[in-house]
Order: structure tokens, then sequence, then C-alpha cells
């Protein structure tokens, strides 16, 4: 799943945390619908317009799923600095992915410290591609 569909998710999550309309949404039901397998549909069902995750493919929405189930043991509070929220979980998740990501692809030498754009998709960037020569 490419990087700038997580942080278009993120934002979207983001925004409907901060509007103040679901801050009834808090860990505990988010991590049961993570449990349950039903996360997708219950952010469509409960956040209505301030959800749209029609751009994910099916295969993208069960790499979440199983990224999103592999953190239900995490710390949410030492680890993410979420303490009530939700839908800011959803965005640590997220962002837990990203990170993920970049130190795999760190590991396969596809990106470096020094460049400004990362290949985390397999695919080289154009920075990248300079870089290679």
């Amino acid at each position: 799943m490419r990087v700038n569909l997580r942080t278009f998710l993120a934002f979207q999550l983001n925004g409907a945390a901060c509007c103040g309309r679901y801050d009834d949404v808090s860990i505990d039901l988010i991590k049961m619908h993570v449990e349950h397998g039903t996360i997708m549909e219950f952010l469509k069902e409960r956040l209505g317009m301030d959800f749209d995750a029609g751009f994910l493919t099916p295969l993208d929405r069960m790499e979440l799923l199983d990224e999103w189930m592999d953190m239900l043991g995490i710390a949410e509070t030492r680890k993410f600095c979420v303490e009530r929220n939700g839908l800011c979980l959803l965005v640590a998740y997220l962002l837990e992915g990203i990170q993920r990501r970049l130190w795999d692809a760190r590991k396969l030498g596809l990106w470096r410290e020094d460049e400004l754009e990362c290949t985390v998709d397999g695919g080289e960037s154009d920075n990248t591609a300079k870089h290679k020569g």
C-alpha cells in the first residue's frame, strides 16, 4: 500500500477527531472493531461523510487490518501518546505503519537518510535515480 494513501487516510481521521463530533469514539471501541475485523465498516457508518476509504483496494484494507491487529498489543499511551480518542489511535497506527515501511526500505537499501525521497513502493523516485548515477 502506497504511503500517500496512508497519509490521506490519516488526514481524514485527524480531521474527524478534531471536529469534536466523534469524541465518544473511544480507544476500546476502535480496538474492538479492529479485533473483529469490522473497523472500515464501523468508520464508514459512524463518520459518514467525514470518512471516505473508497480509494482503498480490498488488498489495501486487508493490509491495514492485519497491521492494525498486530498493533493491538502496543501500549498506546506510552508508544503512541494517545490517551482517550480512538480516532487518534488510528492516526497513530497509520504513522507507525509509515515508520515501519521507511525502516524496511532503509534496511533494504531503498532509502538513505540523505535522500529527499523514499522508494518504499519498490520503484525508483526521480531523486533516487539521480543519486544512483
